[in-house]
């Protein structure tokens, strides 16, 4: 029997100081709030250019809720996924005496709910009907249903799998399947790791992929790429309130269903 699912009841967040805002954006109330990616000039380019009207849509790794609620400004019924609680990320166990791993947790711990609040305060202001549901990444339940489209923005690189997270979503969409995320233009498929033990950094990235690594993963789990364009998106790497914003390429893969994935799901 399949379990049903349980999405997640609002949460009241009052104050927008009580928030961390991954995307920049306007809410009604608050005025303009700072996150580290601002999309608001590129919005369209990140989404794919894709006709939302109508679609249902899953948007996974929703942050701050910002494509979300874009995608659904466009139209689309969308459903926001996110990773359960701070224990879901996948953070780089770095085995060092220098290495505080209690203090670590708990600041993640806090700025996990923080981001989580920011997605419910402008869930609110913005009167979004989007619903919610937290889980695991790597093994998106069946029971949430298939939509016409799956987004992923800047969630592989997070990830320590990232193509079994790709595979998970990718089950989940029965016709299109959007990612948009920094990809080197290498020729060959490679996936650079990026936590340096000698720095001890970063704490919550893996993998940067180039392009064809990205393109040949889409394939691999029975899509077909459509377009692949690269543009310019406003971004404070380091999420510093204090650092300006400036251009960071990322890659837009849109990929339709070649073949069915059904015998994976039975």
């Amino acid at each position: 029997m399949t379990e049903a699912i349980q999405y997640v009841e609002p949460r009241e967040v009052a104050n927008a100081s009580d928030c961390n805002f991954y995307h920049t954006m306007e809410l009604p109330g608050a005025g303009l709030v700072q996150g580290a990616w601002d999309l608001r000039d590129t919005i369209d380019a990140y989404l794919g250019n894709l006709d939302y009207k109508g679609k249902t849509v899953l948007d996974v790794g929703t942050a701050s809720g910002y494509l979300t609620f874009e995608m659904e400004k466009r139209g689309g019924i969308v459903t926001s996924f996110e990773m359960v609680d701070s224990k879901s990320w996948n953070l780089v166990p770095y085995v060092h005496p220098g290495i505080d791993l209690k203090k670590i947790k708990d600041i993640w711990r806090a700025n996990v709910v923080k981001l989580q609040n920011s997605y419910w305060y402008a869930h609110k202001a913005l009167q979004s009907k989007a619903r919610v549901y937290y889980g695991d990444v790597y093994n998106i339940p069946k029971a949430l249903g298939q939509y016409d489209i799956v987004m992923l923005g800047m969630i592989l690189p997070h990830l320590r799998d990232p193509f079994q997270g790709l595979f998970s979503a990718a089950l989940r969409s029965r016709d299109t399947l959007v990612i948009t995320q920094q990809a080197p233009q290498n020729r060959e498929s490679m996936a650079y790791f990026m936590p340096n033990a000698k720095l001890r950094q970063p704490l919550a990235a893996w993998w940067s992929m180039s392009e064809e690594c990205v393109k040949n993963c889409i394939e691999i789990v029975g899509f077909e790429i459509v377009s692949m364009k690269r543009c310019e998106h406003l971004c404070s790497p380091h999420s510093s309130r204090k650092e300006k914003a400036g251009p960071e390429f990322c890659t837009t893969f849109v990929a339709k269903r070649k073949y069915s994935a059904a015998q994976y799901e039975e």
